[in-house]
């Protein structure tokens, strides 16, 4: 077994050439148009570009790559890992925000070469400019330029402690950071995720996720090549313009194999109409593999009551959890198997215990543990819990990273736990409860809502708060909980569909929303604050930034506000965090 993944890649292009082959769909107008490129024809242009790389010497530091969606990210990538230079996947920045986001990347990890293409190229440049790295910093589209030589190129000394890839986190509790992958980071993750999928050479997947996230570069499309299959995939813009695509395609390349976050396969279930869907044959699905965020039992009930006449089966949901920083994928259920829920006791999760109870509320399995070691662990104390007991998930194995880009302490807080007889582990920094040895997330640290002694989990509320109305469901919202002082008070940011309200007062609307988490949560009716469609903080991978909302309120910032209904305490801590620069 080869110890760096340039090697694996190189065997596996000997073995499969120009048999195998990533199928790009490009959106042009209402159609899409498929492009092919073989194994035989990456491995040539990472070559190429890996040449050309070996003589630039602004490649001695990570060099980061902004690609629109497409088969020239890949190339790029992989030509990055030929060359033994540090890649560096990011977006392309489009607004303030993401414009921020990939500054603070850049500075992070002290980028002087950036790769994209001749579509983009004229406007990275200008962006270099105005952010006065013009000097520092190159941008090289690599659809223009004259490459190298693919003949002269030379396996660079690598082995499986190479670093591989800067990925950076989403952001949602924190600022970005650089998690550093390494070759065997990514070899051992890839043999993990293979044994869990079932995945051999006569695979084909489809998939629509973006390259710079964990689960899209690794997941979609590593992983084929790692296993000698084909990848038939678009861009997430073609998805989320038409999420009936993701279906066509899967009948089209009578795909194995495919995989989503949560809210994906909720647009499937609520979006995708009985017309769309006709004359679809889904039966060809062994593995729809859903992670990267909460995994809802409504979701999955809902997509397969909805496909299952199109020959989806039950089986075919693959559960899974994982992170950056074990490079991908942790746990995953068993294929074939149906969904694996488990009602428990509301009132004794919120005291970090798992009683069953029938009726009670459902969690969902993440499946178990895959080329890992998961201990559940007391967070204040570092001692391991028993089986039932919420705590921190904490991982160990061949797949946990190296560590956080130019961050040792963290890296030593976060990747060198000690548990007591057993060794180092990751903090995840995820709560979870293991059980009849099966993994259930249960929500993030950060994130847990503390009201009145109780352990409240956001992501309930904020899933309640969703099912109220129409103009509430599939929108974004954030719920808060904010420390007056003498009293814990929740606070709810809510995206509206102003289309959907109809004859209903936003006033109104907030006035039922304080009503139902009241009642249904039992804490005091929380403060409100309804916004316009994009008004809630998400990140690159479509999750809900909590903690960038919560700045953002205490600051009078929200994005876009429609209505608010304040609990004057809570107003009070915007008022004393303006009161100093009044």
């Amino acid at each position: 077994m080869p110890s760096d993944f340039v090697s694996h890649v190189r065997a596996q292009v000997a073995t499969y050439g120009d048999d195998r082959s990533y199928f790009y769909h490009r959106e042009v107008g209402r159609e899409l148009v498929e492009e092919e490129v073989t194994y035989r024809e990456l491995d040539r242009d990472a070559r190429a570009l890996a040449a050309w790389l070996s003589g630039r010497p602004e490649a001695e530091h990570p060099v980061m790559l902004l690609y629109v969606e497409g088969i020239d990210f890949l190339g790029a990538f992989l030509g990055c890992l030929y060359a033994g230079v540090v890649a560096v996947p990011a977006p392309v920045p489009h607004d303030a925000r993401s414009m921020q986001r990939v500054a603070t990347m850049f500075d992070d990890a002290d980028v002087r070469l950036v790769l994209t293409t001749s579509a983009v190229g004229d406007l990275l440049d200008v962006w270099i400019q105005d952010s006065g790295l013009a000097g520092t910093v190159v941008v090289a589209s690599t659809d223009t330029i004259e490459l190298g030589d693919p003949d002269d190129w030379r396996l660079p000394d690598l082995d499986g402690d190479s670093l591989a890839l800067l990925q950076y986190t989403s952001g949602s509790t924190s600022e970005p950071k650089g998690v550093m992958v390494t070759h065997g980071n990514l070899l051992h993750n890839a043999a993990a995720m293979t044994l869990a999928n079932g995945a051999d050479d006569a695979v084909t997947g489809v998939g629509w996720l973006p390259h710079f996230h964990d689960m899209g570069l690794i997941g979609m499309l590593l992983l084929p090549i790692y296993f000698g299959g084909n990848l038939a995939f678009m861009s997430p813009m073609a998805f989320l313009k038409r999420p009936v695509r993701w279906l066509q395609l899967i009948d089209r390349h009578r795909a194995d194999m495919t995989l989503g976050p949560n809210f994906a396969y909720d647009l499937v279930a609520r979006r995708i109409s009985d017309d769309q869907l006709a004359g679809l044959d889904l039966s060809s699905v062994r593995v729809a593999l859903n992670g990267a965020e909460p995994i809802r039992p409504r979701t999955l009930d809902a997509v397969i009551d909805r496909l299952g006449p199109y020959g989806f089966r039950a089986g075919a949901f693959l559960t899974a959890y994982g992170m950056a920083e074990v490079t991908l994928l942790a746990t995953a259920s068993e294929v074939g198997r149906v969904p694996r829920y488990l009602e428990v006791d509301v009132a004794a999760l919120e005291r970090n215990e798992l009683v069953p109870m029938v009726g009670g509320s459902r969690l969902v399995s993440s499946g178990r543990p895959f080329g890992c070691d998961i201990r559940i662990v007391d967070p204040h104390t570092g001692r391991e819990l028993p089986t039932g007991r919420v705590g921190e998930i904490w991982i160990s194995g061949g797949s946990v990273a190296a560590g956080y880009w130019n961050r040792p302490d963290e890296t030593e807080v976060k990747f060198r736990a000690t548990l007591a007889g057993v060794g180092q582990y990751l903090r995840t920094g995820d709560l979870g409860v293991s059980y009849d040895g099966d993994v259930y997330v249960t929500g993030r640290l950060k994130d847990l809502l503390i009201v009145n002694g109780r352990n409240l989990y956001p992501q309930d509320i904020e899933e309640a708060v969703r099912d109220l109305h129409p103009a509430l469901t599939g929108s974004a919202g954030v719920v808060l909980s904010m420390d007056t002082g003498a009293h814990e008070r929740l606070l709810v940011i809510h995206e509206v569909k102003t289309a959907l309200v109809d004859d209903l007062t936003l006033p109104e609307l907030a006035r039922r929303i304080k009503l139902s988490v009241a009642r249904n949560f039992d804490v005091h009716a929380p403060s409100v604050v309804l916004v316009d469609r994009h008004g809630v903080h998400r990140t690159t991978s479509g999750k809900v930034q909590r903690r960038s909302m919560r700045a953002s309120f205490i600051d009078s910032r929200v994005d876009a506000v429609l209505h608010e209904e304040i609990d004057p305490a809570v107003q009070r801590l915007r008022t004393s965090a303006v009161a100093p620069h009044a």
